[in-house]
């Protein structure tokens, strides 16, 4: 590589000039020397790539057989443990939900009672404001409503506002 040419192209950039400057990169990319690889190069790079390839695949042989051991002792342990877990594990799940759903029972119904008593109550309420004319006053002012809607639509899209036609 030459060091007039790598100024040069340098110097080209630093100007702002981009065909000039593709032009000396060009240039001194091309006298580049090229570098070739070394049989021992390529033999080492091969070897190692081998290697890590062979590791790779004991590594992935033992994870799977250590996987597999420790789900039969798994399997074993629990087999051979369930005569004596079992009646435990039953008696305390039994224990426990003999003593909790009837307290779930117990607040479901007192959560239903007083839904039921907010149903009841806003029934009434609605009853006693919704007549005929206030329904029919409530129908008005929402068709009102939309009415006035439609008309902003139309008028927010026209071009200019002496355009819309309501």
């Amino acid at each position: 590589m030459d060091r007039k040419q790598l100024e040069r192209w340098l110097a080209e950039e630093e100007s702002g000039q981009d065909p000039a400057a593709d032009a000396a990169f060009a240039q001194l990319f091309t006298a580049m020397p090229r570098l070739e690889a070394t049989p021992a190069f390529v033999e080492q790079a091969v070897t190692a790539a081998w290697r890590w390839r062979a590791r790779r695949r004991r590594l992935v042989a033992m994870a799977w057989a250590a996987a597999a051991v420790l789900v039969a002792a798994g399997v074993l342990a629990a087999y051979l443990a369930s005569p004596t877990v079992a009646p435990m594990f039953i008696k305390t799940l039994a224990f426990f939900s003999g003593r909790a759903v009837p307290w779930f029972v117990a607040y479901a119904t007192v959560a239903m009672h007083w839904w039921l008593t907010l149903v009841h109550v806003g029934g009434v309420i609605v009853s006693a404001l919704v007549t005929p004319a206030r329904a029919a006053a409530l129908v008005g002012v929402e068709l009102f409503g939309l009415l006035a809607f439609f008309a902003l639509q139309r008028i927010a899209g026209a071009g200019r506002l002496g355009d819309a036609q309501v």
